[in-house]
């Protein structure tokens, strides 16, 4: 098992234990912080495991001898019997209805005991009679917010996140390699663009003995059930809920077969529309000259470099691989140089165990020095809400949090440490932080947390008032959104980067696997308006530290390394917003 079905299963053991009441609270949120820290996890479990066992995972921040043991097990099997254990007497569908924006443990199991709701059809005819209206505690905009709970789940139905995908691309591709039956291997489609959710996985792969790695590949333990399989492609259906293909191609056309099925279809079709007025054809076998009725002599196909140079055009990364203007960018000249994560110097976006982070402030600083950054801003959040701790309007306590971020500055050398705060854009656009207390931090990050459901007039004139408060630094996750789980607001996201550019403000892609938040389309509108972004980890765990999926989201964007605020040294980072 992967990494992010590991941390799954945690999280649903801790779900389980929440609908069915009675147990320990530190126990469930033991289950939600490991499941935290693994998702989290840049290294892989299985093979920490393997080269140090039970000991090794006990390593991993929240891991204890009992969840290692889950772990091994796992590890192992690919399944843990705990959890057939503690869902025992739950109808299936009820997991499902717990993903639904608007329903948790309590409600769920609610409709559950007195309603016989144990599916979400059930819950949508429910929500649709009217009945739940007249029940205490269920009023009509919270019936609303299901019902367009249910609809945001149907859409996403059958894709995966890039997070979730990733690791389990890399375990297919390593499982292939370990075959000795491959020669050259990649993955294609939507994941080598590096789009934010997945449908399902193509791989490309040379091979002497193509029927023999077929038949390897189709007896992965990945593979649920085989749909085709044939000497040179078979697809399965993976036990993580989505479609595999596999292709074998010579080695001599594997580039034209991976531009081809990277894709997307857009740019496929408009590189062909250049060729055919070359009078060049171009598919998944390569470039040849003449129609394709009449094809003569192959132009290029080992690598991609090869036909697009053929073409007449450079090389264009995967990542805008979408034709939104990139084939006019490489004939032009002026393909951008994309971020890399090797840009990043800093994290305007962390958190500690002041708030709802796992760990002190002196151990979060030395994880973000090992990862080689120069200065983090601890933004421990400002918020009504109990559940993240934190602060707001208590000035003892907001002492207290400086006294503490000054105690980490000693403590920890070689790493500029700032003061900072996330703190809650409240339903008027207000902010839960009196100004002067704002005033005296280094770095503050104004979001939303509550109030999902305004209309687009409301929540932009909301977040367009927080924008204009003179302290404010960022717009933290500006849409709201949890991929997969939640819409996020009714932003009108064009007004709002327009008056960040007014006032100065950045606006800030959190790097979160399941926020990536702003998307690529709005990242780009940012840099044409000229709105400066900031990638801020939203670590909560020393593991946290993690940019590789919003490195993606930027590339997809456009991004080039001097629209980020955060690849400048902070003393140039303080000086510009300084001057703002």
């Amino acid at each position: 098992m992967t990494n992010p079905e590991i941390a799954a299963v945690f999280e649903r053991i801790a779900l389980i234990l929440d609908l069915k009441g009675g147990e320990n609270p530190f126990r469930i949120r033991a289950y939600e912080r490991a499941a935290m820290t693994i998702g989290n996890l840049s290294n892989d479990l299985r093979s920490i495991y393997e080269q140090g066992g039970l000991d090794a995972l006990e390593e991993v921040p929240g891991i204890g001898k009992d969840l290692a043991l889950k772990i091994e097990e796992m590890i192992k099997s690919g399944k843990l019997t705990y959890l057939d254990e503690a869902r025992k007497g739950l109808p299936s569908g009820i997991f499902e209805i717990l993903e639904i924006e608007g329903m948790g443990p309590k409600r769920t199991k609610f409709v559950w005991e007195k309603c016989k709701v144990g599916r979400i059809e059930d819950l949508q005819k429910l929500a649709e009679s009217g009945k739940l209206t007249e029940l205490k505690g269920w009023g009509e905009k919270s019936v609303q917010n299901i019902l367009r709970g249910i609809v945001q789940r149907s859409k996403v139905a059958g894709r995966i996140p890039l997070s979730k995908a990733e690791p389990l691309v890399l375990e297919l591709i390593e499982a292939l390699k370990a075959t000795g039956l491959v020669k050259k291997i990649e993955a294609a489609g939507s994941f080598r663009r590096r789009r934010e959710t997945i449908g399902d996985i193509d791989i490309l792969a040379t091979s002497k003995d193509s029927e023999a790695l077929m038949e390897a590949f189709t007896k992965l333990p990945q593979v649920e059930s085989i749909t085709a399989k044939g000497p040179t492609k078979s697809t399965v259906f993976l036990t993580a809920g989505l479609d595999c293909d596999l292709r074998v191609v010579d080695k001599d056309v594997f580039g034209a077969a991976l531009l081809y099925f990277t894709g997307s279809k857009d740019h496929n079709v408009h590189i062909r529309r250049i060729g055919i007025q070359k009078n060049l054809t171009l598919n998944e076998y390569g470039l040849y000259k003449g129609t394709a009725k009449d094809k003569g002599d192959l132009v290029a196909a080992e690598t991609e470099e090869d036909v697009y140079l053929a073409i007449g055009l450079p090389w264009i990364p995967p990542e805008i691989r979408e034709d939104r203007g990139e084939i006019q960018a490489a004939q032009e000249g002026n393909v951008p140089t994309l971020l890399e994560i090797t840009d990043i110097k800093g994290d305007l976006h962390c958190h500690s165990d002041f708030s709802d982070g796992t760990v002190s402030m002196e151990e979060m600083a030395i994880a973000a020095k090992e990862k080689g950054l120069s200065y983090i801003a601890f933004a421990d959040h400002a918020s009504p809400m109990g559940m993240v701790k934190g602060f707001g309007k208590d000035a003892d306590r907001f002492t207290d949090y400086l006294k503490r971020i000054e105690a980490a500055r000693k403590k920890v050398k070689g790493i500029e440490i700032l003061s900072a705060t996330e703190v809650d854009i409240l339903e008027d656009g207000s902010l839960y932080m009196a100004d002067d207390m704002l005033k005296q931090l280094d770095w503050v990050v104004a979001s939303v947390h509550q109030h999902f459901h305004q209309s687009q007039e409301d929540v932009t004139a909301r977040v367009i008032k927080a924008l204009q408060n003179p302290y404010v630094c960022t717009l933290g996750h500006p849409t709201a959104r949890m991929i997969g789980k939640r819409e996020g607001i009714a932003l009108d996201v064009e007004a709002a980067l327009k008056e960040a550019k007014k006032q100065g403000k950045a606006v800030e892609l959190n790097a979160s696997f399941d926020r990536l938040d702003l998307n690529d389309v709005y990242l780009r509108r940012a840099k044409e308006l000229g709105v400066m972004i900031t990638i801020g980890s939203d670590a909560h765990t020393p593991l946290g530290f993690d940019y590789r999926f919003g490195i993606n989201q930027a590339r997809r964007g456009w991004l080039e390394k001097d629209d980020i605020l955060n690849t400048m040294p902070w003393e140039e980072v303080s000086k510009r917003m300084k001057k703002q």
